[in-house]
């Protein structure tokens, strides 16, 4: 896992967490899935630069899902989980780097 996450990014999280918005991180395709391997998904090569979106299962309500996550899940497991918890989104955006940006929208509020 390889998210950007500094000082001024972690503040930038705390409002978000209050107040909802918008909020962007750089992270790794690995972070997206482990080995990458959605890059070469028909439904999503063609859109890779352009932006897409990977919706978590409706298992991520769950209770056991939720518990699993705050003891296995990385940082960005949590991220996902708060985000889609909270009625939100996020679309990824691969960047020149490879790397990706992934725009977290949650409802304000």
């Amino acid at each position: 896992m390889a998210i950007t996450y500094t000082t001024q990014k972690h503040a930038e999280w705390n409002g978000f967490k209050a107040n909802g918005g918008s909020i962007t991180f750089e992270i790794d395709g690995t972070d997206i899935s482990h080995d990458a391997a959605f890059e070469n998904l028909p439904s999503l090569k063609s859109r890779l630069k352009s932006g897409f979106e990977i919706p978590p299962t409706s298992l991520i309500e769950t209770a056991e899902l939720q518990a699993l996550i705050l003891v296995h899940g990385t940082q960005w497991d949590d991220i996902l989980r708060r985000i889609y918890l909270a009625g939100g989104k996020v679309v990824y955006r691969q960047l020149g780097n490879g790397k990706y940006e992934a725009t977290c929208t949650v409802p304000e509020g």
